[in-house]
């Protein structure tokens, strides 16, 4: 599943569906956006996608969960997209720190591991949206806004 929250159905199966997000008081103005990845690649790819996007402004890049919460509380940011598996705190530390100080940033976890796992654990520390490593630009972007609009 390229984005969304894996919620499991009591039939067995599994539904997509987004958390509570961070409402923007001017739905113009441009997404402020933090990157955190551990993998230097995926920090750059995503930079690129987002550079191209005039509905998101990239305002950071963290090497890992301690470094993005650090950022989070030193720069105006709306989206944080956070790798699950990260040196430091990690993904779901990160989360849990970003949404205790700073409830109105809205947190995207990325992950190229077991997505139910990683879904289960980052919607508990208070992302609301999901995507996995190698999401297309339009999912990336559209996930951004979904996380923005409520």
């Amino acid at each position: 599943m390229p984005y969304g929250m894996i919620s499991p159905r009591r039939d067995g199966g599994c539904e997509t569906r987004w958390g509570k997000g961070s409402k923007l008081e001017d739905p113009e103005r441009p997404r402020r956006v933090l990157i955190a990845d551990d993998d230097e690649d995926t920090r750059m790819l995503l930079a690129e996608m987002l550079s191209e996007a005039p509905s998101v402004e990239l305002v950071g890049s963290a090497k890992d969960g301690d470094e993005a919460i650090k950022l989070a509380g030193e720069i105006e940011v709306d989206v944080v997209i956070l790798d699950w598996v990260m040196p430091g705190s990690g993904g779901s530390g990160a989360a849990a720190a970003i949404k205790a100080s700073h409830p109105e940033i809205a947190i995207i976890a990325l992950t190229g591991m077991d997505a139910t796992v990683a879904s289960y654990e980052m919607m508990s520390a208070g992302a609301v949206g999901f995507l996995e490593k190698g999401c297309s630009q339009e999912q990336l972007i559209d996930a951004i806004d979904a996380a923005t609009r409520w």
